[in-house]
């Protein structure tokens, strides 16, 4: 249903589609809502009370995908008419799957740039927001995380990449480095030996087509390790520090195997 403003007889300048990465309250009238669209890349919404009616701020969610109509005035958007797909799977999430989701909004937040079109990245988002609906969610965000990295240009050659461990850094996590140089080791890191069969599996995750019946079978140590590796690169891509890794229950996955 589409949901209309307080705009009456004032025509939107724009219309976009796009899915919801954030919402944050501003005010007890107004929200914040940022929208990775299809048309402009990132985009930071005002949404007034007057815009949901009587349906409350619900339907704008995290991953939930959404066409829309704002008003522009001085560089800044208001949303004044919207139809939202709601995420149906984030209602029924675990604590930690739903910190997953968070970590991967986070990962997109900091490798990309506001106000840049880019249909690759849009349907990478928008295919995670669909697959959570369907898969481990842990696993989908493994694989789109290192997708995500590829797409914007941090992805190391995977064949020959070297690795260095560091202790643990913020909140207890592993901290590692990648680095392609020849030779020299970082202070105070130790270089780890990477399998083949490890490096593998990296460039497996890399290339995953969605939308297949592929599946990605991981080893415990395996996904642990990928997942470390990804949430210390990103950092050093980014060079910020992931807040949402660190609300993990660390106990809660100790199966074996995982499947996507």
């Amino acid at each position: 249903m589409r949901t209309k403003s307080g705009y009456y007889g004032r025509r939107p300048s724009r219309s976009y589609e796009g899915v919801i990465l954030t919402v944050r309250k501003s005010s007890a009238k107004q929200l914040v809502v940022t929208v990775l669209t299809k048309e402009a890349g990132l985009l930071h919404v005002l949404a007034r009370r007057s815009t949901q009616g009587k349906m409350g701020y619900g339907t704008l969610a995290p991953l939930a995908e959404m066409a829309f109509d704002v008003f522009e005035k001085d560089g800044v958007y208001t949303l004044t008419e919207y139809d939202c797909r709601s995420n149906r799977r984030l209602r029924d999430l675990t604590w930690d799957g739903y910190v997953y989701s968070q970590i991967f909004i986070e990962m997109v937040l900091f490798l990309t740039a506001g106000g840049e079109k880019d249909d690759v990245l849009y349907n990478l988002v928008r295919l995670y927001g669909r697959a959570i609906e369907l898969k481990d969610i842990r696993i989908v965000t493994l694989i789109a995380g290192w997708q995500l990295v590829a797409l914007t240009g941090f992805l190391p050659d995977i064949e020959k990449v070297r690795v260095f461990y560091g202790g643990t850094g913020y909140c207890g996590q592993p901290a590692y480095y990648l680095d392609d140089a020849p030779a020299g080791i970082p202070d105070g890191m130790a270089e780890l030996a990477l399998s083949g069969a490890v490096r593998k599996t990296w460039q497996t995750l890399v290339r995953y087509a969605w939308g297949t019946p592929e599946k990605v079978s991981l080893r415990r140590g395996d996904l642990k390790f990928l997942e470390a590796l990804l949430y210390s690169y990103v950092n050093q891509c980014s060079e910020r520090q992931l807040k949402a890794p660190a609300l993990l229950d660390s106990g809660s996955f100790t199966r074996r195997d995982d499947r996507s």
